[in-house]
């Protein structure tokens, strides 16, 4: 037997049949989104809790590309060839200034200087090559990356991948960035079936949003001006009032239970419309109050 018939034997002998019906009758309305406060279960969010679960990154790009460090020590490569053969390399000794190595030089893999380096290529001299770990490097890179902000967490140059009018969003596209595989395995067997067909409703990569304003720009939100005498016009008492915006405002009560409170509890006829209207009408006198009474915030 399944659970919602048990459900249903279990609710008759409990209820009459006017009550059964009030129940019908609410739960038809929230099928109906009559009820914005309540909400049938979610059983898919409950099986993907990563489904479009977008949120901003909360570290700033790189605006500069990390240096790469040497995976090798040319000190210690040195010191080992000393000791295996009983004496140390000698440098590079150039008969040309012409195929001398540029000052400043140095291996891209051990961070050997430029008195171990010598050209690789003949007259092209764009390739180097080190006598300390034999590998190969360039003196001048050809592909310098032109990109405006790297990633934080790998260092991978970001792509524009949207643009706005007020903002271009940045994004990370290496595969290997540890914040993309981080993501990636925190989703279950279910979002990783439903990635591979819904990729965009699944936040993987690093992104970074650069909007196009500035601090000085962004003005406060001021609520529209209206009447302001139709607010002493209002059939019911100031007292009725002043319970209406505290439920609703410093409670932070909605609007139906506000006047679900009003009625049953104060035996004050009102409804829920009104709760707004009066919220409406007061908004600017509490705007004009917040903004002569805030208090200037320091940076510590």
């Amino acid at each position: 037997m399944k659970k919602t018939a048990r459900f249903v034997i279990w609710i008759c002998p409990k209820f009459t049949r006017e009550e059964i019906e009030e129940i019908i009758q609410g739960l038809l309305d929230v099928l109906a989104n009559r009820n914005p406060e309540v909400k049938p279960k979610d059983d898919f969010k409950e099986k993907h809790p990563h489904y479009r679960s977008f949120f901003v990154d909360p570290n700033p790009p790189l605006k500069t590309p990390p240096k790469i460090t040497p995976k090798l020590d040319w000190r210690k490569l040195l010191s080992t060839y000393e000791t295996n053969r009983g004496y140390p390399p000698k440098s590079v000794a150039a008969k040309d200034l012409k195929t001398k190595v540029p000052e400043g030089s140095i291996c891209k893999i051990c961070g050997a200087p430029c008195q171990y380096l010598y050209f690789n290529d003949g007259k092209k001299r764009t390739q180097l090559k080190c006598k300390v770990c034999s590998s190969l490097s360039q003196v001048h890179p050809r592909h310098r990356s032109k990109a405006k902000y790297f990633c934080y967490y790998c260092g991978y140059s970001l792509y524009l991948w949207k643009e706005r009018k007020d903002v271009s969003i940045y994004k990370c596209d290496n595969d290997r960035c540890p914040c993309f595989l981080k993501n990636k395995a925190n989703l279950n067997f279910r979002e990783r079936i439903l990635a591979k067909i819904k990729s965009s409703q699944f936040k993987l990569r690093y992104q970074y949003r650069e909007y196009h304003f500035t601090q000085e720009e962004l003005k406060h939100s001021v609520p529209e001006e209206k009447d302001s005498s139709s607010l002493f016009k209002i059939y019911n008492s100031l007292n009725t009032l002043s319970l209406a915006l505290t439920f609703h405002i410093s409670l932070g009560i909605s609007a139906r239970k506000t006047a679900f409170i009003l009625g049953n509890v104060f035996r004050l006829p009102i409804s829920y419309q009104t709760v707004l209207n009066y919220t409406e009408m007061a908004t600017p006198y509490c705007h004009r109050f917040n903004m002569s009474s805030r208090v200037m915030l320091s940076s510590t």
